[in-house]
C-alpha cells in the first residue's frame, strides 16, 4: 500500500470533496475529483483489510479521522490560536509560544496519534520501514517542535516584518513545486526509488526553496526538509542526494 494513497484519500475525505461548484467547468472537475476519491477510498479500503487482516480497520481510521476536530477543540481556543497567530509579533511572540506550544504539543499527541497507529496498519511491512517516516501524521511534532524553537525564531529569521506570511505560503509553495512529482515518478513506491525519481525530488526541493527565498524566508525550507531528509536517508537517494 503506497503511502500517498492512505494520505490523499484521508485529506480528500475529510476537506469534503463533494462540495457544491458552482460553474459547469468547476462541477465536471469536482465530480471527476469526487469519483477519483471514492475508487481511492475502495482501493484503501480493500488495502486496510488485506494487511491488517480485519475488515474493521477502515472504519476504525475513518472515525478517529472524524473525531480530530472534537478532540483538537477541547484542547484550546482554536479562534483565539489564529487571532494570536495573526497578530504575532517580536513583542507578542514569547507570550504566545510559551501558552500554546504545549497545548498544541498535547493536541498531537493525543487527537493525531490514534490516527497515525490505525493507518500504519493499512501499509505492508516494507512501506511501513520506507515510507512511514514522512507520513504527516509522524512529522508534525517535529514541525511543531521546529516552529516552538526559540518562540518562533524560524518565522522571524532574516528579519522578516511579516513573520507568519511565508510559512503560510508555504503550502502552496510545496503544491506548486510537487504538482508534477507524481506523474514524473510514475506514483513509484519510496522502495522503488532510482537515480531519476531521486533527481526529480532534489529539483522539488530547490523549487520550494527559490520560493520561500523570494517571499524572504528562506530558513522555512527546514520545514520542508523533515520529510525530504526521511525520504532521502530511507530510500536509494542516499546514494544520489549529498544532505547538508
Amino acid at each position: 500500500m503506497n503511502l500517498l494513497l492512505i494520505v490523499t484519500v484521508i485529506i480528500a475525505i475529510a476537506n469534503g470533496c463533494s462540495s457544491a461548484p458552482t460553474e459547469d467547468t468547476d462541477e465536471r472537475e469536482s465530480l471527476q475529483e469526487l469519483e477519483a476519491v471514492r475508487c481511492l477510498r475502495q482501493t484503501l479500503e480493500d488495502s486496510c483489510e488485506r494487511n491488517s487482516g480485519s475488515n474493521a480497520t477502515y472504519g476504525d481510521m475513518m472515525e478517529a479521522v472524524a473525531d480530530i476536530p472534537a478532540c483538537v477543540g477541547s484542547k484550546f481556543d482554536l479562534e483565539v490560536l489564529i487571532d494570536g497567530w495573526n497578530q504575532l509579533s517580536n513583542t507578542t511572540r514569547e507570550q504566545y509560544f510559551t501558552t500554546y506550544c504545549p497545548v498544541v504539543k498535547q493536541s498531537v499527541q493525543e487527537c493525531l496519534v490514534p490516527v497515525e497507529a490505525i493507518s500504519r496498519l493499512c501499509m505492508t511491512s516494507e512501506a511501513q520501514r520506507v515510507e512511514w517516516p514522512d507520513f504527516p501524521m509522524y512529522l508534525l511534532p517535529k514541525v511543531v517542535d521546529l516552529l516552538c524553537e526559540g518562540h518562533g525564531e524560524i518565522l522571524f529569521a532574516n528579519n522578516s516584518q511579516s513573520p507568519t506570511k511565508c510559512f503560510e505560503n508555504y503550502f502552496t509553495y510545496m503544491k506548486q513545486c510537487m504538482r508534477n512529482f507524481v506523474s514524473e515518478t510514475n506514483a513509484k513506491p519510496r522502495g522503488e526509488f532510482a537515480e531519476v525519481e531521486c533527481r526529480v525530488l532534489e529539483r522539488s526541493r530547490r523549487c520550494v526553496f527559490d520560493k520561500l527565498t523570494n517571499c524572504g524566508n528562506g530558513e522555512l525550507i527546514r520545514v520542508f526538509d523533515l520529510p525530504y531528509r526521511s525520504v532521502v536517508e530511507q530510500t536509494a537517494c542516499r546514494n544520489f542526494i549529498k544532505l547538508e
